[in-house]
C-alpha cells in the first residue's frame, strides 16, 4: 500500500478548491484548510504566514469563480501556492 506525502495531499486538496471555485463556490476547501494548517502548532510567525497565503489562495479562487472555468494558468498559479504553502512550513522545521 503506497502512503501519501504531505506535500501530495496538499496539492490534491488545492486542486479540490480549484473545481469547487469554478463550479462557483470559491470558499468550499478554505475552512478545513485553515484548520488544518492554523491549528497545527506552528510558531505565531508561521501561522501569520499561512494565514496570509490562505487570503491570497480565497482570492483566487474568487476569481477563478468569476471565470467559471479552469485553465492552464490557474493550474500553475495552484502549483505555486502549494510551493509557497509547504516553503513555510518547511522553514518551522528547519
Amino acid at each position: 500500500m503506497r502512503s501519501f506525502s504531505f506535500e501530495e495531499i496538499l496539492g490534491e486538496i488545492l486542486k479540490e478548491g480549484l473545481f469547487w471555485a469554478a463550479l462557483g463556490r470559491p470558499s468550499e476547501v478554505m475552512p478545513f484548510l485553515r484548520g488544518k494548517l492554523l491549528n497545527n502548532g506552528y510558531s505565531e510567525s508561521t501561522k501569520r504566514e499561512l494565514a496570509d497565503l490562505l487570503r491570497e489562495l480565497e482570492i483566487f479562487y474568487s476569481r477563478v469563480a468569476c471565470c467559471g472555468r479552469i485553465e492552464e494558468r490557474h493550474m500553475k498559479a495552484l502549483k505555486s501556492f502549494q510551493r509557497d504553502i509547504i516553503a513555510v512550513i518547511s522553514f518551522e522545521k528547519a
